[in-house]
């Protein structure tokens, strides 16, 4: 059964936002999902290593997988920031 866990880094980092955490564990595990029914169609693999990143919010969420043993990892959330424009 497909799992994700948070580092200790990243559960401070999402702690500090009501529900980020059960947000940003449901997105990480839709995307785990979704690579290991790619995986069953033999079309694509992902390197555990890879650093993947995915909007929850207004936070960049960076995270791996790895479909062998079937887990993501979350290492840590960052608020997006805005671009400012100069007029």
């Amino acid at each position: 059964m497909a799992q994700v866990s948070l580092t200790p880094d990243a559960e401070l980092q999402l702690r500090h936002t009501a529900g980020l955490r059960a947000r940003a564990k449901r997105a990480v595990l839709g995307v785990l999902e979704a690579a290991l029914e790619i995986r069953k169609l033999g079309t694509g693999n992902v390197h555990k290593d890879a650093p993947l990143i995915i909007q929850v919010g207004s936070h960049l969420v960076t995270y791996s997988i790895d479909l062998e043993r079937e887990s993501a990892t979350v290492w840590g959330a960052e608020p997006v920031r805005e671009a400012v424009s100069s007029d």
